[in-house]
């Protein structure tokens, strides 16, 4: 996008509008969940989250802690879809 100072003198405010802007691609996830029950310490349900992180790439998109005590972690990591470059 041009910056307000430096528009070319062939802009007009409607073309301006109208111009491409760059668009980037929202990306795409896998969805793990995990249920931990109720008796799970925190300790060990942090391990858990932590050697999915590390070994598996999953990030925490969501936690939620039940009134029960169970705890629902919700994972995700990002779908990485090959490009072919040649032709």
């Amino acid at each position: 996008m041009f910056p307000a100072a430096k528009l070319p003198f062939f802009v007009t405010p409607i073309e301006l509008a109208v111009l491409p802007r760059r668009m980037r691609v929202m990306a795409e996830y896998s969805y793990l969940v995990l249920h931990l029950p109720r008796g799970t310490p925190r300790d060990v349900a942090r391990r858990i989250l932590t050697d999915h992180a590390e070994y598996g790439d999953w990030e925490l998109a969501w936690l939620q802690l039940n009134p029960d005590g169970s705890r629902k972690a919700t994972l995700r990591r990002q779908i990485i879809r090959p490009v072919l470059t040649l032709r």
